[in-house]
């Protein structure tokens, strides 16, 4: 919404969101309508999104307020998210207790360099952060980054990459000019075999062979980040190769499976930010 300018839309949606996830200095990962409980820990990549949603904002509608939103919300997540630059999966507001681990993902590098751009020692930590996602490369044979990084044993994981959360990461580095060609090569090669499997070894073996239309749209994302359009239609036509266009389904119109039914929001979600470029 702030991408697209529905500006009161997305002021309700944002008061919205303060009301069901707001834990403070971070944003509850999860809430259950149910018991009307948040989850006690938050998903760091969460927060920067709606951080660099309220600076689109505030820059699209030069709202002082809106902007200072957006850094006081950053200098609150710094406290135990960010802490000294290290940046951590989550923060546990209950047991007082930040996570060990750091996936590569959350790394919003763009977000990041914006709000870590005020002073030498920030600065510092934007380069640390941005050279610990760039270590994480697995090398030219098969082109993506690790999982993650564990600030206890100073190593990266060797887990299955998760296709999405692996996109995410060239998105980002895209994002800052900082996404390798052999990375970009691949996932042209890919997507033009319309063969972007779900999960990978960090040896590039799949592992999950069935396609997310997220990952598609994703695709397009980095593809239009480095203006290239043709890839980025390509990648685009993949997308909407999931939507359901029976207008007796339930499901009509959304990105799913008219035989089952079944739709996934982060299939959904992705696609919609990608129509806006």
């Amino acid at each position: 919404m702030a991408q697209t300018k529905q500006s009161s839309a997305f002021r309700r949606s944002y008061k919205q969101t303060l009301t069901t996830f707001d834990q403070g200095d971070q944003l509850s990962y999860r809430y259950d309508p149910a018991t009307k409980k948040r989850a006690t820990v938050n998903a760091t990549l969460d927060d920067l999104r709606v951080i660099r949603a309220l600076e689109i904002y505030a820059a699209q509608t030069h709202s002082q307020a809106y902007a200072k939103k957006a850094a006081t919300r950053f200098a609150l997540l710094k406290k135990h998210n960010l802490a000294k630059g290290r940046l951590v999966d989550f923060y546990d507001v209950h047991a007082h207790q930040a996570s060990t681990t750091s996936s590569l993902a959350y790394y919003d590098l763009l977000t990041l360099r914006y709000f870590e751009s005020v002073s030498k020692t920030q600065r510092h930590y934007y380069q640390k952060q941005l050279e610990l996602v760039q270590a994480g490369y697995l090398g030219n044979a098969f082109p993506l980054y690790a999982a993650s990084y564990d600030w206890q044993s100073g190593e990266y994981s060797s887990q299955h990459l998760n296709t999405s959360e692996a996109l995410e990461v060239l998105l980002h580095l895209a994002e800052v000019g900082k996404l390798r060609q052999q990375s970009l090569d691949w996932l042209v090669q890919q997507v033009r075999a319309h063969k972007l499997y779900n999960s990978y070894t960090i040896d590039g073996i799949v592992v999950n062979k069935d396609q997310a239309a997220a990952n598609y749209a994703l695709a397009a994302l980095i593809f239009a980040t480095v203006h290239d359009r043709e890839m980025y239609q390509t990648a685009m036509r993949a997308v909407w190769a999931s939507q359901v266009v029976t207008r007796r389904s339930p499901i009509y119109g959304a990105l799913g499976d008219a035989t089952t039914n079944q739709t996934y929001s982060f299939n959904n979600l992705t696609a919609v930010v990608a129509t806006t470029y």
